[in-house]
């Protein structure tokens, strides 16, 4: 029996989608590799106009579509990260470390106002995702990591300007009041465990600079 243009294009349709459910690591790996040829091929131009494009694509966006994006790319990143191997854990641990130091001032600067806004945007349910997400982060943590971000959160307020340090204060002063008393318990027990584990050094460190 022959088919209807429009038959045909659904027969078309449906042997595509079988095809990429079949092969669909296949697939996904051939549009990475693409995708890196893509842009080491680019021109440091390309590059300035894509960077441009994807920042007024980003500020031109509706609170809906920011949400919607949002809630998309935390599923997205969840699946992802459950499905990663240690290797590549470490691999993307790397390269954010790399790339965290060859950020210019400018780049650290917009990455603040960002998360700023961020935060301010969230709902009391992303919030209450966020912290039990670092919590559970800073318990799988190795002993080597939590130094590592230590020394990150001491370079980093070491870099900050005076504005920047008030407004710091003035976001934990805020974060504490919101607290309920429970959270507040466990903030004192972390504090507590944390100055009982410090070492000599680090409370001669404390003494010194009193």
């Amino acid at each position: 029996m022959k088919l209807s243009p429009e038959e045909r294009k659904e027969k078309k349709k449906e042997v595509n989608r079988e095809y990429q459910s079949k092969n669909k690591e296949v697939l996904k790996e051939k549009r990475k590799e693409s995708l890196k040829r893509r842009l080491q091929n680019m021109t440091e131009e390309q590059k300035e106009e894509i960077k441009e494009y994807q920042k007024r694509y980003r500020q031109n966006r509706t609170e809906e579509q920011k949400e919607e994006r949002r809630e998309k790319l935390n599923e997205y990143q969840k699946r992802y990260r459950q499905n990663m191997t240690e290797e590549q854990k470490e691999e993307i641990k790397e390269y954010q470390k790399r790339y965290r130091q060859n950020r210019t001032e400018e780049q650290k600067e917009e990455r603040r106002e960002y998360n700023k806004r961020r935060l301010q945007n969230m709902t009391e349910k992303q919030k209450e995702e966020r912290r039990e997400y670092n919590k559970r982060r800073l318990q799988n943590m190795t002993e080597e990591q939590k130094e590592e971000l230590k020394e990150y959160n001491r370079r980093r307020y070491q870099n900050m300007t005076e504005e920047q340090k008030e407004e710091l204060k003035e976001y934990n002063r805020r974060r504490y009041q919101n607290m309920t008393e429970e959270q507040k318990e466990e903030l004192k027990e972390y504090t507590k465990r944390r100055y009982q584990n410090r070492t000599e050094e680090q409370n001669n460190k404390t003494i010194t600079t009193l």
